[in-house]
C-alpha cells in the first residue's frame, strides 16, 4: 500500500455507487431482472446487479493500492470466477452441478495458487490444536463452498444479504485492526465501502423505484470473500500475524451457517433435494409466524449483531477455544429452539385465521 491508500475507502464507496446507477439502467437489456415467484416476497422486476457494483467497488481499490502477489491475485482470480458464474446463473440459471464447479474452481485457485486454505482448526475440543493435515484441501473446499451457499440461501428478503456482509466483515475488520494488520483492516474498510451503497438502495421501502438486488453473483461474492478473509486472517503458515480465531468465524456468520445447515438437514430428513429451493429459511418462519420483512430484518440482524459482537468480545478476552466453542454449540441449540417457537406460531397464526374465515 502507498500512504495514500486511506483514499481507497471513499473512492470504492463513490465508484460503487456510480456503477448501481449505470448498471441499473443496463439491467433489462442484459437480461438482469428478478423475476417475482410464489416462493419469493417481492412483487416487482428488480435489477440483478448488486454484485457487481461490489464487485466494481472492490476492484478499483485492488487494482491502485492491493500488492499483487500469489495470494492476493489468486483471490482476484477467484473472485472473477465466482462473478462470473453468478452472473450467468442470474441470467440463464445455471444447473446445481454448474454452479458448484464454478465455485470448487475458484476455491481450487486460491488454495492451489495462493496456499489458502485451513491447516488448523485451533483447540476445539480441550484435546490439543486440531491440525486438519492431509484433509486441508478438502475441508476448506467444502468450507468455501458451503458459506458461498449459506450466503446465497440467506439472500431471502431485502437487506438481509447485505446486513449480514455488514456485520461479518464489521467483525472482522475490528478484530484486524486490534491486532494491528493494517493490510487486513484495509481490505475490510475496501469491501464494506463498496457494500454500502447496494445496502443503502436495497433496504429501502418496496415502492422505492432505486431498489435492487445483490443477485447469486453478489451472494457468492460475499461468501467467498469472507472465507477468504477469515482463512488468510487465522492461518499462521500465509506470513501475516493473525487476527482472527477459526472458532471466531463462526460467530460472525452464525446466522447463514445455522440456515443452510437446518434447511439442509429438514429437506433430507424430508427425503426432498437439498438443493430444491423451497420456504422454509428462517426469513421465510418469520414471515409465516407474521412479521413483516422489515420486522423480520430488524430481529435477524439484531440477533446476527448480538452473536458477532459476542464472538468478537470472547477472543478480545480470550476465553478459551473449547468454551467458546461450547457457547456455539449452545446458540445453534437457541436458534433450532427459535425456529420450533417461529412455527408454533405459525401454526396458531393459521388456525386464528381458518377460525375466522
Amino acid at each position: 500500500m502507498t500512504e495514500f491508500s486511506w483514499l481507497a475507502v471513499p473512492l470504492s464507496f463513490c465508484v460503487s455507487a456510480v456503477a448501481l446507477i449505470v448498471f441499473r439502467k443496463m439491467a433489462p437489456s442484459w437480461g438482469l431482472l428478478d423475476q417475482p415467484s410464489e416462493r419469493k416476497l417481492h412483487t416487482t422486476h428488480s435489477p440483478l446487479i448488486g454484485g457487481l457494483t461490489v464487485a466494481c467497488g472492490i476492484a478499483i481499490s485492488a487494482s491502485l493500492w492491493l500488492p499483487m502477489n500469489a495470494l492476493t491475485g489468486s483471490f482476484l482470480v477467484g473472485a472473477g470466477i465466482i462473478i462470473l458464474i453468478g452472473l450467468l446463473d442470474d441470467r440463464y440459471d445455471v444447473s446445481v452441478g454448474a454452479r458448484i464447479l464454478g465455485q470448487s474452481l475458484a476455491a481450487g485457485i486460491v488454495m492451489v495458487y495462493g496456499s489458502a486454505y485451513l491447516v488448523s482448526l485451533g483447540n476445539l475440543a480441550a484435546l490439543g490444536d486440531i491440525q486438519l493435515g492431509v484433509f486441508a484441501v478438502p475441508f476448506t473446499l467444502v468450507a468455501f463452498v458451503g458459506v458461498m451457499n449459506a450466503f446465497n440461501m440467506i439472500d431471502g428478503i431485502d437487506g438481509l444479504l447485505g446486513m449480514s456482509s455488514l456485520i461479518a466483515l464489521a467483525g472482522f475488520t475490528l478484530l484486524s485492526y486490534l491486532a494491528g494488520n493494517s493490510m487486513l483492516v484495509w481490505i475490510g474498510g475496501v469491501c464494506i465501502a463498496s457494500l454500502l451503497p447496494y445496502l443503502l438502495s436495497n433496504i429501502q421501502a418496496d415502492t422505492h423505484p432505486f431498489k435492487i438486488f445483490m443477485g447469486d453473483a453478489g451472494s457468492l461474492l460475499m461468501g467467498f470473500t469472507l472465507t477468504w478473509l477469515f482463512i488468510v486472517g487465522s492461518q499462521p503458515h500465509l506470513g501475516s500475524n493473525t487476527v482472527i480465531d477459526p472458532v471466531t468465524t463462526l460467530f460472525l456468520i452464525a446466522i447463514p451457517l445455522m440456515d443452510i445447515v437446518t434447511v439442509l438437514a429438514r429437506r433430507l430428513k424430508q427425503k426432498r433435494s437439498p438443493w430444491l429451493a423451497d420456504r422454509q429459511h428462517i426469513h421465510h418462519l418469520f414471515e409465516k409466524a407474521g412479521y413483516s420483512q422489515r420486522q423480520t430484518l430488524f430481529w435477524l440482524t439484531l440477533i446476527m449483531l448480538g452473536v458477532a459482537s459476542l464472538g468478537v468480545v470472547l477472543q478480545y478476552v480470550q476465553l478459551a477455544v473449547w468454551q467458546r466453542f461450547a457457547i456455539m454449540l449452545l446458540l445453534v441449540l437457541a436458534f433450532i429452539v427459535l425456529t420450533k417457537l417461529l412455527k408454533n406460531k405459525m401454526t396458531r397464526l393459521q388456525h386464528s385465521q381458518a377460525n375466522v374465515n
